[in-house]
């Protein structure tokens, strides 16, 4: 059975539509997936940096202590660190111990390289310097 001439040309139009249906839906797909590969990615940086940044406050004034200024680094895995500590302040301390050194810390830690600004983590406490004597 033979079709009428106009109804020729009329499944092309419906397949025409299908495709751009179709690929309407794999973009956004696709999108979804590079969104979640992407803050996969950001997530995996930011328990990194967060585990080795926590660690390296840690110690920081344990064995020596604290010095006033900026020091920079990388760790073993490529992340690039910078830290910079305050001015130290001592206080009375309320236990009747003496006084306290206390002073102001910031570690700010990002991905090596051109990162994004977002890609950074900067963690900010102030330590007890124990090893300092208070003046």
């Amino acid at each position: 059975m033979r079709l009428p001439l106009a109804r020729r040309g009329f499944a092309l139009i419906e397949a025409l539509a299908a495709f751009l249906i179709l690929a309407l839906v794999l973009g956004g797909l696709l999108q979804g997936v590079g969104f979640g590969a992407r803050n996969e990615s950001r997530g995996d940086f930011l328990l990194r940096a967060a585990r080795q940044g926590r660690s390296q406050l840690e110690a920081l004034g344990v064995a020596a202590p604290l010095t006033m200024g900026e020091s920079a680094g990388r760790y073993a895995d490529g992340l690039v660190w910078s830290l910079s500590v305050g001015p130290c302040r001592s206080s009375a301390d309320p236990g009747g111990l003496g006084e306290i050194v206390a002073c102001p810390v910031a570690l700010a830690i990002r991905r090596p390289g051109d990162a994004a600004p977002g890609d950074a983590l900067t963690l900010r406490t102030v330590k007890i310097d124990a090893n300092r004597p208070a003046r």
